[in-house]
């Protein structure tokens, strides 16, 4: 807090990282911090501070508000007000989207990537004229597709002259700003605590109450600045101490309660309209008041009671006071203040307000306000989301007087929660959702949506075992549901793999029960073939289940291009597909999945689209192609808030020879035992040993071969058995190596594709002499010749080049060996690169280990930038496609220009880029 009008106490520290800001955004560069503390620590006065120091800066301040209303993009409409005159700058797509969401025109609902690009966007041409410093205050009641494009601007700015300040609590739920550089604002220390409340307090105070003050307070700036007011004469002067103690924060709002008591009723009213209000509009709480026949006077006293400041927007000194003022009112004078306000509200997205004060004016169920309700909450889902439906819904739940109609809406409600990412709150929805409806169908519904949020929260046994228990409930109610239910409660089997280890939550058992569901009326959909497929692939082993898998791909495959394939199964048509061996069928549903996520908007399964596709790269050797992939994945994952999805990338790591990324990632197994994730455990353990076979560390290789076949995991263990023979044969370990060679072999025999063959081929070329492993070779290199795999072929080529080489035959080792360099140095696998060059200088020739032209000094970003450029896209166009800001992209170019030697585009487009 401020001690006088030029200097705080006891914050140095804070204060020279926030000059550090302003110094670098005059500089051109951008800067981003959140100040994280307790409730009155002093953050808002910090931010006070730096705003007063940003001379020349545009300023842009908005405040978070608590509020169990998730208003639509409330505080951006906030944050982009003074820039809404530029909108018509900015590319038709992001302008039409922000539009939408700041309620400015109608539309289906706008990408949320879209927004926040738009908000990048638009904050960068503001700055191009001066730098631009951003406070966002109160950040963790800041509704959440707000705070979303604001902390993807916040992540994607880097060389715009912008300041992002954000100022937050420590919550539990803040994880959209959670990873942003952070400085934590303690306590003062003793001495400047004692400076403050002697500032504060001026004349005598008994010692042992300053002293009682100091110590509950424990430095918070607030709390020295009202405790005193919560003492009464007697305690101030008599040295007695305090009152019973307790929490801080209850012992403040208790103290502003004191405070509010003195006030006059037309004072409290207006604060009271104030607090029920979230937008902050200072026309509404003038309007409000004078509907209730509360003079402008009143207003002011407020102000002067240093309890709020209304200017561009109504605010409160303190959360804490808007937090005192609303629970402190009565239930009438708050349902008074609710219908003031519902009956002044205009302006965009005023709707929205009228009909949540209505609700919240009401004394009694209300059918046709629910109905509004219900409406409104379609509304502000198409403008920002699930999570603005939610409240609404919730709303209306409480309001409908039919039992059925209130379950179905609490449904509603909880499915918008758990869409929204908030898988407890959707939980706490479902309580008693169907509690006094006699309806099983009802009943099961709300089971199954309890165990998809048990599967989002936590994706572990829990979740099998519910979703296989309300299948089993939906058997007779309705088939259709209880086929889709059993699919997705063997797909989150599958995912646990062998962390699951009871009858009701691992594969076996959870196929066995799908086996018995009840048939469907009809033809068969192409999740009922799936399901049948995967169920006897499951109890019937490998050999049996390959024909109705293939079956089951052909039949997704045929109503895929006729668009009748629900988005929820591509994901596990994907690893079908692994399992068969089939990466042509991989390749083009994944390409597939990712077009049709696109187009849909779908931006939480997004991620997962992109890492199938950099899968596929990464197969088809194509790893800078996978890494863009990876790295928009990780864009999107941090613009929504998401947790990281490292599905694909330990696999490109290994194949680039990355050993500590690849290491850190494969063996950060927490994450995957707390989720159940036991198919990811297997995945990290592959990508291991890609990497050291890479690297020719077979022993390593080896020892990770093993620990992954202790258990059969869905697809992963095809490709794990052919690095257990590589790795085997190399270490000796003949007996190890022609076990896993023959049980490759059966499962390529029922495949039967040229990727499956051709590493069956291999596999027994590895481990046979003479002709017959030269032919082996020969064959597996046919096969691979025909196969997308294209990383295959080229191992192929090194290991039957090190082959030769044993065999006394340099002159053909070098053959093969220069073309395995040649493509691995193509594709950027360093590691298998190296490994082959070592081989070929065993034969006697001179390997020139050329850099892969100056492109190899590009980051991946800059690599990305490069090749659409050389395509033909300006600044902007790359801006939007990587969601960064035109002159980060400028920057960018800068830095392309200088390594690759060029001055031009022109330049640019005549220099090669290698293919990986």
């Amino acid at each position: 807090m401020e001690d006088g009008p030029r200097r705080l106490l006891g914050r140095q520290r804070e204060q020279q990282v926030l000059a550090g800001l302003l110094t670098a955004a005059r500089e051109g560069r951008s800067g981003v911090v959140v100040l994280r503390g307790a409730a009155g620590i002093g953050k808002t006065s910090l931010l006070t501070y730096v705003l007063a120091r940003a001379s020349g800066f545009r300023a842009i301040r908005i405040a978070g508000f608590e509020s169990e209303m998730e208003l639509s993009y409330s505080g951006l409409q906030q944050f982009c007000a003074p820039l809404l005159g530029r909108l018509d700058r900015l590319p038709d797509p992001q302008q039409r989207a922000l539009r939408i969401a700041l309620g400015l025109t109608d539309g289906d609902p706008p990408d949320r990537l879209m927004v926040g690009l738009a908000v990048l966007t638009l904050l960068s041409e503001a700055s191009s004229e001066r730098p631009t410093i951003c406070v966002i205050d109160d950040a963790q009641w800041v509704d959440a597709a707000s705070l979303q494009a604001l902390s993807f601007v916040a992540r994607r700015i880097l060389a715009d002259p912008i300041v992002m300040i954000f100022a937050a609590c420590q919550r539990r739920d803040d994880r959209l700003i959670s990873d942003l550089p952070e400085v934590q604002v303690r306590g003062l220390n003793d001495d400047d605590a004692r400076a403050l409340l002697t500032t504060t307090v001026p004349g005598d105070l008994n010692e042992q109450v300053r002293e009682n003050i100091i110590a509950e307070a424990g430095g918070n700036p607030l709390a020295l600045m009202e405790l005193h007011r919560v003492l009464s004469p007697a305690e101030l002067a008599g040295g007695f101490g305090l009152a019973e103690a307790g929490q801080l924060t209850s012992r403040l709002e208790r103290g502003f309660g004191r405070r509010l008591e003195e006030l006059s009723d037309e004072t409290a009213t207006v604060l009271l309209i104030a607090a029920a209000e979230p937008s902050g509009e200072p026309r509404w709480l003038s309007s409000a008041a004078h509907q209730l026949g509360i003079a402008e006077s009143a207003i002011e006293a407020a102000e002067k009671a240093d309890l709020i400041t209304v200017d561009s927007r109504v605010r409160f000194r303190h959360p804490l006071i808007r937090s005192a003022v609303y629970r402190g009112a009565r239930t009438s004078e708050r349902r008074r203040a609710h219908q003031a306000l519902a009956d002044v509200v205009d302006g965009p997205a005023a709707q929205e307000h009228r009909i949540w004060h209505l609700a919240h004016a009401a004394n009694k169920p209300d059918e046709d306000l629910a109905q509004q309700l219900v409406r409104s909450a379609q509304q502000a889902c198409a403008r920002s989301g699930a999570a603005a439906a939610a409240a609404f819904l919730a709303c209306a739940v409480e309001l409908t007087p039919e039992q059925r109609t209130r379950a179905e809406r609490a449904l509603l409600a909880a499915s918008a929660k758990l869409n929204s990412g908030a898988p407890e709150a959707a939980s706490r929805l479902l309580m008693g959702a169907s509690n006094g409806v006699e309806d099983e169908l009802l009943s099961a519904k709300t089971d199954l949506l309890r165990a998809k949020a048990a599967f989002a929260a936590s994706r572990g046994g829990e979740a099998t075992s519910l979703l296989l228990a309300t299948a089993k409930r939906l058997d007779d109610l309705d088939p259709e549901l209880a086929k889709e239910t059993y699919f997705e409660a063997l797909t989150t089997a599958i995912l646990a793999g062998r962390l699951a280890n009871t009858p009701d939550t691992n594969v076996m058992g959870v196929a066995g029960a799908a086996r018995h569901a009840a048939t469907t009326d009809g033809a068969q959909r192409v999740v009922d073939l799936m399901l049948d497929a995967l169920v006897t692939r499951v109890t019937d082993g490998y050999t049996a289940g390959t024909p109705v898998l293939k079956r089951a791909i052909e039949e997704f495959v045929r109503c895929d291009a006729a668009d009748a394939v629900d988005l929820r199964w591509y994901d596990m048509a994907t690893r079908i597909c692994l399992d068969l061996f089939d990466h042509d069928a991989f390749g083009r549903i994944a390409a597939r999945q990712l077009e049709r996520l696109r187009a849909a908007g779908v931006l939480a399964l997004l991620p997962v689209g992109l890492a199938t596709s950099a899968a596929a790269a990464i197969f088809g050797g194509r790893l800078a192609e996978a890494a863009a992939h990876l790295a928009e994945a990780e864009a999107i994952t941090t613009a929504i808030g998401g947790p990281p999805l490292r599905r694909s990338d330990p696999l490109l790591a290994a194949y680039r020879g990355q050993e500590a990324r690849c290491r850190e990632m494969a063996q950060a197994t927490d994450g995957a035992v707390d989720h159940g994730q036991g198919l990811s455990i297997a995945a990290g353990l592959f990508a291991l040993a890609v990497l050291h076979n890479g690297m020719g560390q077979y022993a390593e290789a080896l020892k990770a071969c093993e620990t992954a076949l202790e258990y059969d995991d869905f697809a992963v263990v095809n490709y794990t058995l052919a690095e257990t023979v590589e790795a085997a044969i190399h270490c000796g370990d003949l007996a190890k190596s022609a076990e896993a060679r023959d049980a490759l072999v059966e499962r390529a025999t029922a495949s039967g594709t040229d990727t499956a063959l051709g590493l069956a081929a291999r596999s027994r070329a590895l481990t046979s002499d003479g002709p017959v492993a030269e032919a082996e070779y020969h064959t597996a290199i046919s096969h691979f010749t025909r196969s997308p795999a294209v990383v295959y072929l080229a191992r192929t080529h090194l290991v039957y080049g090190e082959w030769l080489r044993r065999q006394g035959r340099r002159v053909d080792a070098r053959g093969q060996l220069r073309t395995a360099f040649q493509m691995f140095t193509e594709m950027g696998a360093d590691g298998f690169a190296e490994r082959t060059s070592r081989e070929l200088e065993a034969t006697g020739e001179t390997v020139r280990r050329k850099r892969m032209g100056a492109e190899a000094e590009l980051t991946t970003q800059e690599t990305h930038i490069a090749k659409l450029a050389q395509a033909g896209s300006t600044n902007s166009e790359i801006a939007a496609a990587l969601f960064i800001s035109p002159r980060t992209v400028e920057w960018h170019m800068s830095k392309i220009f200088t390594k690759l030697g060029v001055t031009s585009r022109k330049e640019l487009r005549k220099t090669e880029l290698p293919v990986g």
